[in-house]
């Protein structure tokens, strides 16, 4: 695969699946914009991508959900490199969450980054990929075929995220634009550290989700970029609107 005339932009770019993106894209000789909202992990990933391709990331630190940053994160790649490629939305945030106790504004924050801010950058980047004939990837879950308690509020705006892939799909497809998204099982994120768990405690809990897997293993974030940046790739003209699953089995248990 070969990135070099591409500009991506990748958003939740500082941890994550995100960061494991952008330097896969890197390694494949893209043009990059990486947003995040933590300055020094962003920093580690761009010297990552930088040892892979010796070009330096356009940099963002940015709150998406703020007003007037999905226009500035639009405006500056543009600035910078005439065009955009590709957009894959990885930033979002997953939070404990149930019917009983959330409150209008906690549903509103989880809306706004797991749903808003894709729809958003997909409507301002738009009438660039067009002309690019481009594609867009959004992170959906697993959950959107097996509910697990506790995660009311990030299981909702991921199945808006998933229809709405499905309807963007269709209404660009005559113009060239891929719209994709991959649904993703358990991960090895930063999830649990903002749990505040130790490394035993976080371990353990990976432990305890294996055990509901029948592949037995825990998504790395790396073989997610992996399967993120093919989709995004030229090897696949007649896949949009698609919902793809790698999951380690988990919604088949």
């Amino acid at each position: 695969m070969d990135f070099s005339e591409k500009v991506v932009i990748v958003t939740g770019a500082s941890s994550g699946v995100g960061a494991a993106c952008a330097i896969l894209f890197a390694k494949h000789g893209a043009k990059l914009t990486v947003i995040g909202r933590n300055e020094e992990r962003l920093g580690n990933v761009i010297k990552k991508c930088v040892e892979n391709n010796n070009k330096v990331p356009l940099a963002l630190i940015l709150d998406l959900t703020l007003s007037g940053s999905c226009e500035n994160a639009i405006k500056r790649t543009v600035e910078a490199y005439g065009r955009i490629d590709v957009l894959v939305n990885c930033a979002g945030t997953m939070t404990m969450s149930s019917l009983y106790d959330e409150s209008p504004d906690a549903f509103d924050e989880m809306m706004n980054i797991n749903l808003r801010v894709p729809y958003k950058l997909t409507q301002l980047a738009v009438p660039h990929l067009v002309k690019t004939k481009g594609n867009v990837v959004n992170l959906s879950t697993a959950m959107l075929n097996r509910v697990r308690p506790g995660f009311m509020l990030y299981a909702v705006a991921k199945a808006g995220l998933a229809k709405f892939t499905r309807v963007a799909g269709m209404e660009l497809a005559s113009e060239g634009v891929r719209v994709n998204a991959v649904s993703l099982g358990i991960t090895r994120t930063n999830f649990m550290e903002n749990l505040n768990m130790d490394k035993k405690a976080s371990e353990a809990a990976y432990d305890r989700l294996k055990a509901e897997l029948p592949t037995g293993n825990i998504l790395e974030p790396e073989e997610a970029a992996k399967f993120i940046v093919i989709i995004a790739s030229d090897m696949f003209p007649n896949l949009t609107g698609s919902i793809l699953t790698m999951d380690g089995g988990f919604s088949l248990a």
